[in-house]
Order: structure tokens, then sequence, then C-alpha cells
């Protein structure tokens, strides 16, 4: 496969375009797609490549600089966009480990929380997850029924979360839980920073469609103890918290989508112009070719409204109708896509040869984790003063 590096210079500086082509050439070496293959089909998580890239300096990425950090939004989204390129099980990773529970942490945490993980993040030696859906509280995830009972220094967890991205490989795993039942369904809600070690703590992988190199779990919460000073943020005043996290984590499945999407048109591109009928390569053919220029509009569409949400964040914008857009219409585009490639290379497409098939089952899920396409669209209305 071959990178097709975009003109970005509206909104990435000559060094920020340096460090998004070497995040690319980098991978090109340490996550062939023989590895990917490898990681998808026996289920394995990537410890190589999260070993390599931690080395690399990547998870310092957005990560305050009096912990260790380095980099702004900008190369967040640079480093999304490639690594998905290559390797969706890795984005996917530091999407949860630093966007999602990292964020939380760097604005919410005590000083004692955020000295102990923040620089092991950076480091690429920490594995975060987070715990907020539940059976019963999918989009609706406010109406989470996890018990956490504050007993004298500590909190007391009951209940069960369910599509947990990364648990079994994460150090803690960062779970919302109702600490106050006599408050409304949004106030009352607490997160709390688990160790994965913790009596009475278990989780289950899920096997899905896709996906397979990160597993998602159900983890079970069975009196759960752990200390008071491990809440993160103010107690009872989680959820208003952590939706202020939550644009910063749609950039990133946005930039993701594309990354992928881009990979997706690249293999399907290569197939077309190697693949003979009639006597001549498919390309040639107008119902193919047209195919892959939509593709490509569509994709590089996605590539804009990232950067521009991406760029809102930067700059101290309210980016939340930039970043709910982008991260519609790039998993939108990054489905649409993957069908158009199986199509493209026929029955080698849906083939475990080729990698289309593992874009084809993996597409389907960024429209639903990370906020469904739904959900997005309801915070899109409100933005737009619907």
């Amino acid at each position: 496969m071959v990178t097709v590096m975009r003109d970005l210079t509206p909104y990435l500086d000559e060094a920020q375009l340096q460090w998004r082509e070497s995040v690319d050439k980098f991978l090109q070496k340490k996550c062939t797609p023989d590895y990917v293959r490898e990681c998808d089909e026996k289920k394995r998580f990537p410890n190589e490549l999260i070993e390599a890239t931690g080395e690399a300096g990547w998870w310092a990425i957005t990560i305050p600089e009096e912990y260790g950090g380095i980099g702004s939004y900008m190369e967040m989204a640079a480093l999304m966009e490639m690594a998905a390129y290559h390797s969706v099980a890795l984005s996917r990773t530091w999407n949860v480990t630093v966007n999602m529970v990292g964020g939380a942490i760097a604005r919410f945490a005590s000083p004692a929380i955020k000295q102990k993980i923040l620089p092991r993040i950076a480091e690429g030696k920490m594995l975060l997850a987070f715990a907020l859906s539940e059976n019963g509280s999918g989009s609706d995830a406010a109406s989470l029924t996890t018990k956490g009972t504050v007993k004298d220094s500590t909190v007391v967890i009951n209940g069960t979360k369910m599509w947990i991205t990364g648990a079994m490989t994460a150090n803690y795993i960062l779970t919302a839980c109702r600490t106050d039942p006599n408050s409304s369904k949004h106030d009352g809600i607490s997160i709390v920073l688990v160790p994965k070690d913790t009596p009475g703590l278990t989780i289950n992988p899920i096997d899905l469609l896709g996906g397979h190199a990160v597993r998602t779990c159900e983890v079970n919460y069975q009196d759960v103890e752990v200390p008071l000073d491990l809440v993160v943020g103010d107690l009872h005043g989680g959820w208003k918290q952590l939706l202020t996290v939550l644009a910063k984590e749609r950039v990133s499945l946005a930039a993701m989508c594309v990354g992928a999407a881009q990979a997706a048109i690249d293999l399907a591109t290569s197939y077309a112009t190697q693949r003979n009928q009639f006597g001549r390569r498919i390309s040639a053919f107008q119902a193919v070719s047209h195919k892959l220029v939509d593709m490509q509009i569509q994709v590089d569409a996605a590539r804009l409204m990232t950067y521009r949400a991406a760029r809102l964040l930067q700059d101290g914008f309210d980016a939340n109708l930039a970043a709910s857009q982008a991260k519609i219409f790039a998993s939108d585009t990054y489905l649409k896509v993957a069908i158009e490639g199986v199509q493209i290379m026929g029955a080698n497409g849906y083939a475990s040869e080729y990698a289309m098939q593992r874009h084809f089952r993996e597409s389907k899920l960024f429209q639903i984790f990370g906020g469904t396409n739904e959900i997005q669209r309801n915070v899109a209305a409100k933005g737009m003063g619907l």
C-alpha cells in the first residue's frame, strides 16, 4: 500500500507536516500488514507496537508539559490519522488512554493522581480504560446504575459495565458510578480510578465482528473497594466533567476514520490498477474509476473537517459542533469506502488474505462507539440552536 500525503498547509505548519510523515514512515517499518493481520486473526494485543511507539514518545502528545507531555491537538490529529492508516488497534488504544482517561485526569484529578499517572502515560508505560456504558444505559449513558457507596475513606463499587475498550490490558479503569442515588440523573455521578488488580473486579472479553486486537470487555464490580482519593474530580460531579473532554475524543475518532479510510482507498486503488479483465486493468473502466474518485472526495472532505475541528480546539474555541460533525461525516465515510472497496475487489475484498475485509468489519464500529452518530446529530442540532 502507498500512503497518500495530502496538502494540509491551511492547518499544519511545516514541522507538523514533517511529524505526520515521520509517523507514517515509522509505522511502515514497525507495523506491517502481516503483523496487523496476525494480531487481528489471533485476537492478540499489539504489545510490541505499543512499546515501540512509547519509546518514540508518541504517548506524550497532549499530556501537560509538566508531566512530560509534548505537542498540541494538531499533532494529535496527525498522529491519529497516520496511526489508524496502519493500525486501528494502536489508535484506539492511544485514544482511550491519552484522550479519554488521560484527558480527564489532566483536567480534574488531584495533584497526587496526576503525578502518579500522567508521566507514566507520557512514557508509554501505562494503559487505561474507561468504563461508562452498561446494558441498560448505552446512548443514555447518564442513566447508569452501577453504584459507588462512599464508606469512610473508600468507595465501594457494585455493578456491571459493558463494551469497555481495552479493559484486559489496562492498568487502571476509570469507572463512572452513581455515588448519590438521591440526585437527578445527570448529578450524583462520580468517576473513580480503579486499579485492575483490585479484589472483586473481573473482566471478560466479548467476541465482536471486528476490532479483535483490542478486546472489548464486560467488567464486573463486586464490592470493589478503592480509596476515596482515587475519585477523579469532584465527588458526585463526574458527569459534567466528562462532557468537557468529549470534543477532543471526537476529533481523534474522526482522524482515525480518515486514516483507516485512506488505507482502504489505497488498497482498492492498488488492486484496481493491477487487476486485468477483458484485456485491460479494471481501473480503466469508468464504473470503477468513478467509485475511486468519489471515495477519495469524501475522505478528503472528512480530513479537512477533522483538521478544522482540531484547529478550533487548539485555538481555544468551542469545538463541540465541529467535532461532532467531523465524527459523523468521517465515520459514515469510512463505512462507505470500506463497502465500495469490497465491491471493487470482488471476492478478493471478502477474503481473509486482504485487509479490505477487516476494514469492512471495523468501519461499522466507528458509527457506534464514542457516541453513536445519532447522538452526535443531537449534539450538532444543539450546537446549531435547533
